[in-house]
């Protein structure tokens, strides 16, 4: 996300000095909280270290509290597009980028529409927060707006990049062909990595739903990735990070937002789906660049579905935030992950926790709050709980407890960014952004999943929760001494918080062992006290699963 006004030239050289200078004074200390301190509505809570803990109680459903505040917010306070029928026949968040809230009334920010950020995000949200709750409600919300991106967003077949996902609008457009008002963009323009985000999204909701039409879409993605990858190198990474749809002409040659069209090859390949020898040349091809480029020089640059002009020494958190998680799941992706993975954490803290825009804090009340790209250091609820997931996941492997710390603050801070009926503010300490759907609704609340699968103290108590799984589930089911579900890839892990401790542990039928750690197929579990237990399951198949 990056708002209107480009930061360009001498602009953006002062915006980096003051947040340096900015930085090193929060490095010292953090800015204090003063006496009934209200932050963004709250009266910020602090603990006996004069520490940042949620603002709503008890303490130990706040996590908990905060997703379902968020989804009841999509579920019943969206209001509608303006304009004549069919406009405002649909929520607001289908035609554009974000809002503004002003006397209790959204009104639409007609910047433009970042569709590619959007719907990835949102089908993540949605199915861990299915995975969760059982709530089949989110996934039918992300399924009728995917529907209409296929429909209304996808390039025709005579194109030089063929049914292939536009990755953005202009505000308020009906129809996805490029975000052309600003005069930044062409038409039939588009984010190559971001329309693998979506190809990635329509073969998980593929997964999830069994309908035909996702998977046809993810293929069609597949395939011309495949068709037009490339052997990366420090001037042009393994796809032009932008291209003119219908001419095929690039406009950008370098980015590195390309984890999870690495993921989309790695799931089709598992799955013997499509043209399985291309995928893997395709997938070898981005793995190299993204070990031997950004995880080498640190310039991750990824401008966003709205910023043109950047290159090959541009820094972007979402870009290097990506492939860090993607890490956890996926570590034949980086062989030396458990050494880069605190390095890149801390390349995050250097560039977007300690640079700041000017008069903004690097830290708050013990938390560490994350900012966006070079020319965007804005801090961002979203971009914290992706650090915070990070965190929390690196402690679960490290054992370190300094991070977990840092995970538990910077998630704090991010509880404050909700209003009591869940509608979401980017950030608290900014003037003058607007709130965007993508990151609120989407990137954010997503990456508390993984931070509760690493911490399962952080969720409820005496309640039952799949905290997280990379892998789609369907067939959730929560019942009185019992979870069940069905996992539509294989391999995987699931980690659970239960109100019980197992019986027994089947998979299509058959028992798995108790086991001290995942080394082979298994389960293990951990008293958490009070009839409670943090449960981990690792499948070698697909299939059923019952908890017991």
């Amino acid at each position: 996300m990056f708002y209107r006004i480009p930061f360009k030239g001498s602009l953006a050289g002062a915006v980096v000095s003051v947040g340096l200078a900015l930085a090193a004074l929060c490095r010292i200390g953090a800015l204090a909280a003063s006496p009934g301190a209200v932050f963004n509505g709250h009266k910020v809570i602090l603990d006996s270290q004069g520490k940042i803990i949620p603002w709503s109680g008890p303490a130990d459903k706040a996590y908990d509290h905060f997703l379902r505040l968020r989804w009841d917010f999509i579920k019943t306070r969206v209001p509608a597009c303006p304009g004549p029928p069919p406009r405002s026949s649909y929520p607001q968040y289908y035609f554009y980028c974000a809002y503004w809230s002003r006397h209790g009334v959204l009104e639409p920010d007609t910047w433009m529409n970042d569709v590619g950020e959007k719907l990835p995000n949102w089908f993540e949200s949605a199915r861990l927060y299915y995975a969760y709750t059982g709530d089949l409600a989110v996934m039918a919300i992300v399924k009728k707006f995917m529907d209409y991106t296929l429909a209304h967003g996808t390039s025709p077949p005579n194109f030089a990049w063929p049914n292939f996902p536009y990755t953005a609008a202009n505000a308020g457009d009906l129809e996805y062909r490029g975000f052309t008002s600003a005069k930044r963009f062409f038409p039939h323009e588009v984010q190559v990595g971001y329309a693998g985000d979506m190809g990635w999204a329509y073969y998980r909701m593929y997964l999830f739903s069994g309908d035909r039409q996702y998977l046809a879409a993810a293929l069609s993605v597949a395939d011309t990735l495949a068709r037009k990858v490339r052997a990366g190198n420090a001037a042009q990474s393994a796809w032009p990070d932008r291209v003119i749809l219908d001419t095929g002409k690039v406009t950008s040659q370098y980015g590195t937002h390309w984890t999870h069209s690495y993921m989309l090859f790695d799931q089709l390949i598992r799955a013997k789906v499509g043209d399985v020898n291309a995928y893997e040349d395709a997938r070898a091809k981005v793995r190299d660049f993204l070990r031997q480029y950004p995880l080498k020089t640190g310039y991750w640059a990824d401008g966003h579905t709205d910023v043109s002009v950047y290159g090959p020494t541009y820094k972007s958190n979402t870009a290097a935030s990506d492939f860090t998680l993607a890490l956890f799941d996926y570590p034949e992706l980086d062989p030396d992950w458990r050494q880069d993975v605190p390095r890149l954490i801390q390349w995050t803290e250097d560039n977007f926790v300690y640079r700041s825009a000017p008069g903004e804090p690097a830290t708050q009340w013990g938390a560490n709050v994350v900012g966006e790209q070079d020319s965007f250091l804005a801090k961002m609820d979203y971009q914290t709980a992706r650090y915070a997931a990070e965190c929390a996941r690196w402690y679960a492997v490290s054992g370190d407890p300094a991070y977990k710390e840092k995970a538990y603050r910077s998630l704090n801070w991010v509880t404050y960014c909700n209003k009591p009926d869940g509608e979401g503010i980017e950030s608290p300490v900014s003037q003058g952004i607007s709130n965007w759907w993508s990151d609120l609704y989407g990137e954010c609340p997503r990456m508390f999943y993984p931070a509760l699968a690493a911490v399962p103290e952080w969720a409820p108590p005496g309640e039952n929760h799949i905290l997280y799984s990379d892998s789609v589930l369907t067939g959730v089911v929560y019942a009185a001494g019992k979870v069940q579900y069905t996992a539509t890839q294989e391999p995987g892990t699931e980690y659970l918080r239960l109100a019980f401790r197992p019986r027994r542990v089947r998979l299509n039928g058959v028992n798995l062992s108790l086991r001290s750690d995942l080394n082979a197929e298994g389960y293990t579990e951990r008293d958490l006290g009070h009839g409670d237990c943090a449960v981990s399951i690792k499948r070698t198949y697909r299939g059923r699963v019952a908890i017991e």
